[in-house]
């Protein structure tokens, strides 16, 4: 039973390394981006939280910055517009995320 446990702790110790390495080559990548500083600029983002969320949003994506919300699933925050036969109601949205 021990040689199997040292066994599969090397196996557990090749794929540590392997994800520190992939971590690494990561984080080197993402600091090559020209947009590094603006993500990371972003209160709890770093490295590889950043490199994740430039991943989500894209970088070659067209259109403009009034998409994003869009993209992140968050409406606008405008009143809503009913109207019936001559009643017109404006009442605030409740956005729930």
């Amino acid at each position: 039973m021990g040689v199997e446990v040292e066994a599969l702790l090397a196996v557990l110790d090749a794929v540590c390394m392997s994800v520190d390495r992939l971590t690494a080559a990561t984080a080197a990548a993402f600091a090559a981006h020209p947009d590094h500083k603006v993500i990371t600029s972003f209160p709890g983002l770093a490295d590889l939280t950043g490199a994740r969320v430039l991943t989500e949003i894209g970088d070659d994506r067209p259109g403009s910055v009034r998409r994003r919300p869009g993209d992140a699933g968050i409406r606008r925050l405008r009143p809503d517009h009913s109207a019936s036969g001559k009643s017109r109601t404006v009442t605030r949205r409740r956005v729930k995320g």
